[in-house]
This record gives structure tokens, sequence and C-alpha cells, in this order.
């Protein structure tokens, strides 16, 4: 790995602090402006819709623009975007602020991976996904605390103006710091092409389907497993401090680990299964440190699989030069797969009893796997 990937890896932390001190605390704004609960929960998700669904159209411009660029562009709308979400009243405002700041990671966030991915070689892309991984982690875990002691101050609208300074310190530090890595293509728009080539990419195709899937069951984490943690304690956040200290020490080496052996399709059968477990470990035994076992367990799951998706998405891009819109068109999975695992958990969370829902995610998990080693016979994942 080279100089500027650990130089990317310390500005992701910063842009992740700044996110996560601000994302998870949206519902704070019905402290400081007349709005309610449902119209708070409404800016989380146009934070989020719009950040996850833009990069199809806003990924292939750091192809054609330069990633570098794109991704300075980006984190100086999102900053703007939060720091006008705590400087206005007006619920209309706060829509379009808060949209802004989607905006902006739409920018940012394919133009930063292809930027990652091209700070090293082939061969130690796991790595670098990994330490990406490792740097987002670290800011989950100061996000809150800054926000804490934010808070702590009573001035809560700061909360949001420090995510935005942060993302236009990240943006500055981007355009001292960044080698720009261009290669950009001669097209200077998305055309037809770009998307039939996409559509015939069946390796890619494949991916994105495991992708969807996946991102419907990372969605429990954040969903059902917190709401059903309300019965044993009030510290909700002990579920995410598990969440984030164990991806932050796992992540690296787990990232070496893969690396070394190169074989993606036994890393993620290990993933999964994890996972399977931790939903089966929660249908068996109703119980707080049952819970707590099942976030380690799915936690470590993720962290085999993330590296293995992110290498596999910029593989399947090199051949054509536009690792932007490849990064920007996977968003698509994230952005259809949370909100849909979001609402299959919630509906099952309110008219079943918890271990049928956790049974039930086990069983989809099991789907997943043999979906995966279906998809190994062909191309997939299995030629990272």
């Amino acid at each position: 790995m080279t100089k500027q990937t650990y130089i990317l890896t310390f500005l992701i932390f910063i842009l992740s602090t700044g996110g996560y001190t601000a994302m998870p605390l949206f519902p704070l704004l019905t402290d400081i402006h007349s709005i309610s609960l449902a119209q708070a929960s409404t800016l989380t998700a146009i934070y989020i819709f719009t950040q996850q669904t833009t990069p199809v159209f806003l990924g292939p411009l750091g192809d054609y623009y330069g990633y570098k660029k794109i991704s300075i562009i980006g984190e100086m709308i999102r900053g703007i975007g939060f720091i006008g979400v705590g400087s206005v009243s007006n619920y209309i405002s706060l829509l379009l602020f808060a949209s802004l700041a989607g905006l902006g990671g739409g920018f940012a966030g394919p133009s930063l991976q292809s930027l990652m991915m091209k700070s090293a070689k082939l061969e130690a892309r796991a790595k670098v996904s990994s330490l990406r991984a490792s740097a987002t982690n670290a800011g989950l875990l100061l996000g809150p605390v800054i926000a804490g002691i934010v808070i702590w101050t009573g001035y809560f609208n700061l909360i949001f103006i420090s995510a935005g300074i942060l993302y236009l310190l990240g943006a500055i530090l981007l355009f001292l710091f960044v080698d720009p890595h261009e290669s950009k293509s001669r097209n200077k728009k998305l055309n037809r092409k770009d998307i039939i080539e996409i559509l015939h990419n069946k390796g890619f195709i494949q991916l994105m389907i495991f992708m969807l899937m996946y991102y419907i069951i990372f969605a429990q984490l954040f969903v059902t497993m917190p709401e059903y943690a309300k019965q044993f304690t009030n510290q909700i956040q002990a579920l995410f401090l598990i969440n984030g200290i164990t991806g932050l020490i796992l992540q690296y080496p787990v990232g070496l680990l893969i690396s070394k052996y190169n074989k993606p399709i036994f890393f993620v059968t290990i993933g999964i299964t994890l996972i399977t477990l931790s939903f089966l470990t929660l249908s068996l035994w109703n119980h707080l440190a049952a819970l707590f076992l099942a976030i380690l367990l799915f936690t470590i799951g993720g962290v085999f699989i993330l590296p293995i998706i992110e290498t596999a998405i910029a593989r399947y891009s090199d051949n054509s030069g536009k690792m932007g819109l490849y990064f920007g068109v996977s968003k698509l999975s994230d952005g259809l797969g949370r909100p849909l695992g979001s609402l299959l958990g919630g509906w099952l969370f309110y008219n079943f009893f918890p271990s049928m829902i956790w049974f039930t995610f086990a069983i989809f998990s099991v789907f997943i796997l043999i979906y995966v080693l279906m998809i190994s016979k062909i191309k997939g994942l299995n030629n990272n």
C-alpha cells in the first residue's frame, strides 16, 4: 500500500466522524425546532435516500472529470448541507439542506471509493477496503462522543454545524494532500453503452443481487435488534459500541487474511454462516447476553464480507475504466436493501414473536449462502 492509501484512510476517518456525529441525531431536531418526530425521521430518510440513490447518476462523474475533483465537490456540498440543517428553522429549508447533504454523499461516495481502490496494487485491494472500513468504524465511535459533548452544552444545532465543518475540513485536506489518479473517460456524460455494459456484466449483476440480500439482513442491526433490546436495557447504544469496537479491531486483520489466501467464496461463506448463527442464537435464547453474543457474531460476519464486496466491484470495473460508475450503480443494492430490510424487519417485529423473526432471518441467511455457492460455480464472486 502507498502513502496515498494512508492519507485517504485518515481523511475517511475525519469524514466518517462528521457523518456519525450528525446522522443518528436527526431526531434531536424536535428539541430545536417546532417539528414532530415523524418530520425529523423524514429528514433522516431524505438524507439516506438521496445519498444512496443519486450515485447511479453521480458516480460516473468521477470517471469523466476526475475522482479527486468530484470527491472535493461532494464533501463541500455535504458540509454546506449539514451546516444548513444546523442553521435554519423552517421545515422546508431543513428538507432542502438534508437533501443537499445527501446529494453531497452521492457525489463523494463512489469517487472516494475509487480513489481508495486506485491507491494500491490489485493484490492489496482487500487490505485497502479493510482500512477504509476501519476508518469508518473509528468515525462511528468518535462521532457520538463529539455529539455527546455538544449535547452537554445544550446547543443541539451545533451537532450538525460541527459535522458540516468536519466535511469542509475533509474537502480542504483532499485538495491539499491527495493525488488525482486521473484516468478520465473521453465521454463527458453517461451514455446507453455504459448501462448496456453493466447489464451484460453477469458477474456484476450476480454480485448486486447478493449485496441486495445482504443489506436486507444488515438492516436488522439498526432496526429489529435495537428494538428488541429495549426489553432488556435502556442503554441501546451498547449494541453500536460492540459493533463499532469489534469492527475496528478485526477489520484490518481480516483484510490481511483475505489478501493472503485470496479465497473470496470461502470467506463469504464464513461471514454468512456467522450471521446465520447470530440469528439462531437470538431465536434460541431470549436474554441480553444472547443479544450481545448475536451482535458480536453478526459484526464479525460482516467484517469478512465487506472487503470482498468492494474488491469485487473494483475488479468488475477494471476493464471498463469506469470504476465510479460501477461503485455508483452498486449503491442501489444498499439504497434498496436497507429500506426493504427495515420495512420487513419492522413488519415482522410487530406481528410475530421475536423467536419467529430471528428464525425467519436465519432461514433467509441460509438462502443467501446457497445463492453464493451457486454463483461461485459460474463466476460471481469467485475471481477476486
